[in-house]
């Protein structure tokens, strides 16, 4: 069973790959954000893919 990192970072790179629009991508990051409110770790990979848009 995949981790929630890797989960959420093939989401993403899923939805890249598809060509889902910017504001796409940055709804998907806002409801991770929220999702993992107080994970500091998930925060950090959330920035990192934030960076990737």
């Amino acid at each position: 069973m995949p981790t929630p990192t890797e989960s959420l970072t093939a989401a993403f790179y899923n939805c890249k790959e598809r060509n889902c629009s910017r504001e796409q991508l940055e709804g998907f990051l806002n409801r991770a954000r929220t999702q993992f409110e107080g994970n500091a770790g998930m925060q950090s990979i959330i920035a990192h893919l934030q960076d990737q848009i």
